[in-house]
């Protein structure tokens, strides 16, 4: 049995490479059905649905269509074109997610022997049955057949990559049933299983509070790992006022919702676009007020180029939602992403202007994003001023001072950075690079970049500091062999390989350090007059 899933989960990710499926009737429907699956294949999820719906008004009842024109709707958000194509579906035997379409709905409603029955039918892709199996999972729930559900995702629970995704699921379902000791030590093992789902640890407190264990409940959600977390910031501010943990009780739609967030979580890890979104749908179907996946929703649609799919999706997070602030701070993100720059900064500065500690982060990023290191550092000094003790706000103050020539006030911020997080790899690096790129403090800044090396030693960018740092002393063979090591790992860093030309220069190697200058103007380096400037005369003595 374990086996047989772990299979599935390694094919799950293939879902959409299968071979092409047999033709629509007419051939009118098999235009659109064509320009449709080419769509979907480039991921343009949206314009399939348009063809794929175009060819289901010639071909209502062709199989073939009927799939493709569900896939899309779902990977687009389309909730209500996907339940129109469901509706058109035969009751047996149809498209896997036409079955799953209609199971969401009657786990909504409460139906469980209709999504048990529903569910049963699926035939389809490795992504799909599993994801009607985790929705199974909640049919058996509703139905009181939670042994069965136990038995079902016991040898899941063992698979070493997602094991605890699904150990949180037992817990969760014994959590539905009253088992409640069962499901507080089932809980107690997920959370030993490496796999952080915030979701299910508010379930996991809200049982705490229930139990009477409110302390513990309190000492969970204000761990570390929760702490940047929007849904379980609130949680915890509900406990601490006397309040339940999870603003609702735990329904077999609900838990069904954060399954397939998990599921998509690992289908998008595993560049299985078109099931994740469509999973995120379903999600949505289950749970309408689960801001968290909607905004997952809006980020892969932002990734995808898709400006207005993601900022329909994050329209939907209402005020009073904890993810607000986040999911206006995305969409300022978003528009800035599409190009326009004004907008985006009118759109996160509105968000700032409440006050809230995440938007005046995410205010001050883009403005650090922007080169407008002046008011970077003015957000930065604000945010300080309410949370002292956040190491990354002083590195990130420090780094917009050191591109302001405010190179003292710069290597304060990064000390106090180090005094607060003193093994933090990314401050020594820019702190030593820093150093060493001024040509101060070479010994000093050499050893600190040494240590963020032995401490992140696959990061090509700290890499490229020590192969730096080696070629301002003159080390110029060292500093080779650790420059053409970084761009090993990350070989489209413009910066990476024009510090590659330059140390090829020094070795008389002049032919090659022209062609990394060449591919670094390439690149979209920050300041390519300067790289030209090399090109045209090479470097000084």
């Amino acid at each position: 049995m374990i086996k047989h899933w772990a299979a599935m989960l390694g094919a799950a990710g293939l879902a959409a490479c299968a071979t092409a499926p047999p033709r629509p009737a007419t051939s009118d429907a098999y235009a659109d059905f064509l320009i449709g699956r080419t769509a979907n294949l480039r991921q343009d999820h949206a314009a399939a649905a348009d063809r794929y719906f175009a060819a289901l008004a010639r071909s209502p009842h062709d199989a073939v269509v009927l799939d493709g024109a569900i896939v899309s709707a779902l990977a687009s958000g389309d909730v209500t074109r996907a339940r129109r194509a469901a509706s058109l579906s035969p009751r047996t035997n149809g498209p896997a997610y036409a079955h799953l379409v209609r199971a969401s709905d009657a786990l909504t409603g409460r139906r469980y022997n209709d999504a048990s029955r529903e569910l049963t039918q699926i035939e389809g892709t490795a992504s799909q049955e599993l994801l009607a199996r985790m929705t199974m999972v909640w049919a058996r729930a509703g139905q009181g057949r939670v042994d069965e559900v136990l038995a079902d995702l016991a040898p899941l629970a063992q698979i070493r990559s997602y094991g605890a995704l699904f150990a949180y699921q037992q817990a969760m379902a014994l959590d539905f049933s009253g088992r409640n000791e069962e499901a507080l030590a089932a809980y107690t093992v997920a959370a030993r299983g490496g796999l952080w789902s915030p979701f299910a640890v508010e379930r996991h407190a809200d049982l705490l509070a229930r139990l009477g264990r409110r302390d513990e409940a309190i000492a969970l959600l204000g761990a570390p790992i929760n702490a940047n977390n929007p849904g379980l910031e609130a949680a915890l501010a509900r406990l601490q006022s006397g309040r339940p943990a999870a603003l609702e009780q735990l329904t077999a739609s609900r838990g069904a919702a954060i399954s397939l967030f998990g599921m998509s979580a690992i289908y998008l890890q595993e560049f299985d676009t078109t099931n994740g979104l469509a999973a995120l749908t379903l999600a949505l179907m289950l749970d309408p007020d689960f801001d968290g996946a909607r905004i997952a929703f809006a980020q892969q649609q932002a990734r995808l180029g898709h400006t207005a799919l993601a900022r329909e999706a994050l329209n939907h997070v209402l005020d009073d939602s904890a993810y607000a602030s986040s999911a206006r701070a995305l969409d300022a993100l978003v528009v800035l992403q599409a190009g326009d720059r004004d907008m985006a900064l009118d759109l996160a500065r509105a968000n700032a202007a409440g006050g809230d500690p995440r938007a005046l982060r995410s205010l001050a990023e883009m403005y650090r994003g922007l080169d407008r290191s002046a008011e970077a550092e003015a957000a930065y000094t604000d945010l300080i001023g309410r949370e002292p003790a956040d190491w990354r706000l002083h590195f990130s103050r420090g780094a917009a001072r050191e591109r302001l020539g405010r190179h003292q006030d710069a290597e304060a911020d990064f000390q106090r950075a180090l005094a607060i997080f003193p093994d933090q790899p990314d401050v020594m690096n820019y702190l030593g690079y820093m150093w060493v790129d001024r040509g101060e403090r070479l010994p000093e800044g050499l050893a600190l970049i040494e240590r963020a090396v032995a401490l992140r030693p696959n990061s090509g960018a700290i890499i490229d500091s020590l192969g730096w740092a080696y070629y301002r002393v003159g080390d110029y063979e060292r500093a080779l062999e650790q420059i053409e090591r970084a761009i090993e790992l990350e070989p489209a860093d413009p910066t990476l390989n024009d510090h590659l030309g330059d140390v090829y220069w020094r070795l008389g190697r002049r032919t090659e350090a022209r062609f990394q200058w060449r591919r670094a103007l390439s690149l979209d380096p920050d300041d390519p007059a300067a790289i030209q400037g090399k090109l045209d005369n090479g470097l000084t003595e």
